[in-house]
């Protein structure tokens, strides 16, 4: 009696690790099918050096823009003169004031990204970096 006993439990518990595991892979695969960890980084090339709007200031900054795949890093590889020449115009935009806001790289980091993505007509930058940021 006790040896069919612990049968039963050892097969119960053999069923209980069996179906949680298929639970676990059933929740656990699509989030790995997902290429959402993948991600590009491209360099706008050397580092930007431009007046402020007063003119009597300068800002130099390094930037990485993040992209999902290779077909929208190719894109920004095409047009690096244009991202070029749109972060130089909002970098030598900024003034005195927007440099005293306490989320001013958070909100220059949103501006870069949204006017980019318009300028090239894509919608899946990720994330911009700044390597080296310095204003005098």
């Amino acid at each position: 009696m006790k040896r069919i006993a612990i049968i039963t439990i050892i097969i119960l518990l053999i069923l209980a690790v069996g179906i949680g595991t298929a639970i676990i892979y059933i929740l656990v695969s699509p989030n790995l099918d997902k290429k959402d960890n993948v991600s590009y980084i491209y360099s706008t090339g050397e580092s930007f050096l431009t007046n402020l709007k007063d003119g009597s200031h300068y800002v130099k900054a390094d930037i990485l823009i993040e992209v999902p795949d290779k077909e929208t890093l190719k894109i920004l590889e095409q047009n690096n003169y244009k991202i070029r020449d749109e972060i130089i115009e909002i970098l030598g935009d900024i003034d005195q004031e927007d440099i005293k806001d306490k989320d001013f790289k958070k909100n220059l980091r949103n501006k870069l990204k949204e006017d980019l993505q318009n300028l090239l007509n894509i919608d899946k930058i990720k994330g911009i970096y700044f390597n080296e940021f310095i204003i005098q």
